[in-house]
């Protein structure tokens, strides 16, 4: 049986990997999992295959007698949120996240607003090997249109009251689904905003999508020139958030984690965040100073959801920028993590720099190594036994603890790569943790291609 679903849902390239005839099987495979009943809402980001993805689930959801709610054009978070304020029974975005144009994907959702676990992810991908059950024609769904957007907008400026800081924000929506709701919002909660890459465009011509460094050179000099208390860079669904400070420096994901979770959880007894096995040692400082747990899963939203859903928990979140708190959506919130942010700035009084300085400082490297998927399994096996004297945490990859640092090697759930992730105190022992886990993966890389011929 073919495997469909990567990290988090199906993606792949347009008319290739990810087909209108995909999309219907998919969609038909969902109502026949609901048992050909109930409502499913259905939203996607504004790539140019978007809608023509859209109509294609539509139709195989209605064809196997689920009910389809319209929401159009909507972040990630807002279909979270749509699913339990319109009492769907599961949801369905269509989005590529932080891929380029020519890419596009399809998440499943829960009737709680998660992402769906692992094992219904199989239970779907078996469905659509031995194809889906279509309903009787009396049975067929119906369509329906509902506006979410402005039911999300109002659900968070009542949970959230207005800044007391007149903040000017340079906020980058990267040409995507965010425009529609983060420059609004921000601007509802006090602050001035100025808006760049706002304009909706589905080959995303302002940046590419994914909010890291290298992708957001012209925010940092425009914060610069603005003289604007920070930035907030968003991706292509809006599940996640990167900040640049006063000065024009960029906050990891880690660290906007991080300080939105110390603001978040101040005055909880014993506070548990939920994070995966990527994630900087700086979650575990904050933990330390509110006299919290970290617990650390694999890489991807399920398996924080997961872990919640087991064990329960305060906050999650991963290294990228995407934060989960639970008490308002099980999803990534790249819009409520820029609020949060924006409260905690508001409520210290500092700037940026200043609230970013009152944690401890680490550096980053991250690095890649092409990898063919077949091959994953077998290096993965390599590098453990390579790594075997420091007992390793296999979790999801090779994880390397070191008295001054960690190690992460670790290969993609959607590109045919290996990741390398190295943390330290100091900006050498980093690059040289990374240059040995690169140096072994390669290696091992080598080895196995050797042998498989």
């Amino acid at each position: 049986m073919p495997k469909l679903f990567g990290t988090f849902g199906v993606r792949g390239l347009v008319n290739k990997e990810v087909t209108p005839k995909l999309a219907f099987d998919l969609g038909l495979a969902l109502a026949t999992h609901l048992k050909g009943k109930g409502k499913v809402a259905v939203g996607y980001d504004n790539r140019t295959s978007s809608e023509m993805l859209e109509q294609a689930i539509i139709a195989g959801l209605t064809a196997g007698g689920c009910d389809a709610i319209r929401l159009g054009l909507t972040p990630t978070p807002v279909l979270s949120f749509a699913i339990r304020h319109f009492s769907c029974d599961g949801g369905i975005i269509i989005t590529a996240s932080h891929n380029p144009p020519e890419y596009n994907g399809i998440k499943f959702w829960d009737r709680e607003g998660a992402g769906f676990e692992r094992r219904r992810e199989r239970e779907i991908e078996c469905i659509v090997a031995r194809g889906g059950k279509r309903v009787d024609w009396r049975r067929i769904g119906r369509v329906s249109e509902v506006d979410a957007l402005n039911s999300y907008i109002g659900a968070i400026l009542k949970r959230v009251p207005k800044l007391k800081r007149k903040l000017k924000v340079v906020i980058d929506c990267a040409n995507a689904a965010g425009s529609v709701v983060t420059p609004r919002l921000l601007r509802e909660l006090g602050c001035e905003v100025v808006s760049m890459n706002c304009q909706l465009d589905g080959t995303f011509p302002g940046r590419p999508l994914e909010p890291v460094p290298e992708n957001l050179g012209e925010l940092t000099r425009t914060v610069v020139a603005c003289r604007a208390d920070l930035g907030i860079a968003q991706d292509g669904d809006a599940d996640r958030t990167l900040v640049v400070d006063e000065r024009g420096e960029i906050l990891s994901g880690d660290r906007v984690f991080a300080l939105a979770a110390l603001h978040y959880l101040r005055g909880q007894r014993r506070p548990r965040i939920v994070t995966t096995v990527a994630t900087s040692s700086v979650l575990d400082d904050v933990a330390a100073k509110l006299g919290g747990r970290v617990f650390r899963t694999k890489v991807g939203e399920p398996e924080i959801v997961g872990e919640f859903r087991k064990r329960g928990g305060e906050i999650g979140g991963e290294e990228n920028g995407g934060v989960l708190f639970f008490d308002w959506l099980p999803c990534r919130d790249g819009m409520m993590t820029a609020v949060k942010f924006l409260e905690a700035l508001d409520s210290s009084g500092m700037k940026v720099s200043e609230l970013d300085a009152t944690l401890p400082r680490y550096h980053q490297v991250k690095q890649r190594a092409r990898c063919p998927d077949e091959l994953k399994p077998k290096v993965l096996k390599v590098l453990a036994n390579r790594f075997s004297r420091y007992k390793p945490d296999t979790k999801d990859g090779v994880r390397v603890r070191f008295d001054d640092g960690w190690l992460l090697l670790r290969p993609s759930g959607t590109e045919p790569i290996f990741r390398c992730f190295a943390e330290a105190r100091s900006e050498k022992r980093a690059k040289e943790l990374a240059k040995l886990g690169l140096r072994e993966l390669k290696s091992c890389i080598r080895t196995r291609k050797r042998s498989s011929r």
